[in-house]
């Protein structure tokens, strides 16, 4: 009896650090060996490849993208391919809406942002309170719509499309509006399964 339950406690403790010597030893360490060093990488590559587990500078200031997730257009917007990217639209077709200033709304801020802190609502970057102001979403953006300001301010306009431009549909040109850095709950959890999940996947490859 004493023996089974010495067992029951000690084949989970054994399995917990196998595991855990897997993920954080094992499999790290396979990646750094497998590193290709002579690969090419284009420069295109080079400018949207993502390190996320990079420590962004933190400011006193927090992004805030110059366009409203609220709007709507009278217009029909063009298709949208998840598999593309702002750069690839901007070169394509500018902004896929009838506002050239408009966000594009295909993520390439929210996949440079080490923290995570940007989410796609209505096809428009939206910067959530995890955000600490390191810069790194403005330098990607195509649309240069992205800006820092100070974590005090309450209200802005908005929009980066200037006042006597006035060829567009858009429902929100020029309104000022709130800023409100939407609260993202329980980051770090998923953060964490997502990184076992990718490791798992890269282990498969």
């Amino acid at each position: 009896m004493i023996l089974a339950t010495i067992l029951l406690i000690l084949i989970p403790l054994l399995l917990s650090l196998i595991i855990l010597f897997s993920f954080y030893i094992f499999l790290p360490s396979l990646d750094a060996g497998n590193l290709d060093k002579d690969a090419i990488i284009s420069e295109r590559e080079k400018t949207f490849s993502i390190k996320k587990e990079s420590k962004a500078q933190v400011s006193d200031r927090r992004a805030v993208v110059l366009c409203s997730c609220r709007k709507s257009f009278s217009t029909d917007r063009s298709r949208f391919n998840e598999a593309y990217t702002c750069y690839m639209i901007k070169n394509m077709s500018d902004t896929g809406t009838d506002c050239k200033y408009a966000c594009i709304g295909h993520g390439d801020c929210a996949r440079a942002c080490a923290q995570n802190a940007i989410i796609i609502r209505n096809r428009t970057a939206v910067v959530t309170n995890l955000c600490c102001g390191c810069g790194k979403c403005a330098q990607v953006c195509p649309q240069k719509i992205i800006t820092l300001v100070q974590k005090d301010k309450d209200s802005m306009i908005l929009c980066a499309n200037p006042d006597i431009t006035s060829l567009t549909t858009c429902t929100h040109r020029r309104k000022d509006e709130k800023i409100e850095w939407i609260a993202k709950k329980d980051f770090k959890i998923w953060s964490y399964c997502y990184k076992i999940l990718d490791r798992i996947n890269n282990f498969i490859r």
